[in-house]
């Protein structure tokens, strides 16, 4: 096969849908095993982060243990290392939420860039009644995620000063987020090339 030919190809399965390298299947950061401990508490909390990869954050969401459904309302915020946040929502009690991923509850957000390199962190509130879990056993997180610390808040809020404690409780999962890696600059390239080789063959 040509390579124009070959490229073509590409650019058609990408308009039809069938491979489309910029819009890849969402990914879950961090996955619940079971095991591990859980509990309650007061303030909010979350994990902070580094990012492996250049990333859109599609869905941030809260671990369900139990049965199905929440006890309780929570905010979940993604903020960067400097305290901004990024990306918000918030998930009422009960099956709320637009995904529902093994023990997670996600809603969909905005589509939020993390570059690679970069460090952030995850807070959600609202941990008096439903559980949150920890431990390395227990949870685990994507080849692109390195979890550096244990996250939490003075107060309630989400927005209440935030803590980082490496040796608080490692391998914590109360929020989390979905998110797709972004295309190399390879790939887009190609998309492009591909573009081109079948722009010239409409008009021969």
């Amino acid at each position: 096969m040509h390579i124009s030919h070959a490229l073509a190809t590409v650019a058609l399965l990408s308009i039809s849908g069938l491979a489309t390298p910029t819009e890849a299947a969402p990914v879950e950061a961090s996955t619940w095993h079971g095991g591990g401990e859980q509990g309650t508490y007061s303030n909010a909390i979350g994990w902070q982060f580094t990012a492996l990869s250049d990333m859109t954050v599609t869905h941030l969401g809260v671990l369900d243990l139990d049965e199905p459904g929440l006890s309780d309302r929570h905010t979940i915020g993604l903020f960067n290392e400097a305290g901004d946040l990024l990306v918000s929502t918030s998930l009422g009690a009960g099956l709320s939420g637009d995904l529902y991923l093994g023990s997670m509850i996600y809603d969909a957000v905005g589509l939020t860039m993390l570059e690679q390199g970069e460090t952030y962190y995850i807070l959600a509130d609202n941990w008096t009644q439903d559980r949150y879990g920890w431990g390395w056993d227990a949870v685990s997180y994507s080849d692109d995620v390195e979890w550096t610390n244990f996250s939490e808040t003075t107060g309630p809020s989400i927005f209440d000063t935030v803590l980082h404690y490496y040796d608080g409780e490692p391998g914590t999962l109360g929020p989390g987020f979905l998110y797709q890696v972004a295309p190399s600059p390879g790939a887009l390239a190609l998309l492009g090339l591909a573009g081109c080789a079948a722009r010239r063959r409409r008009r021969r």
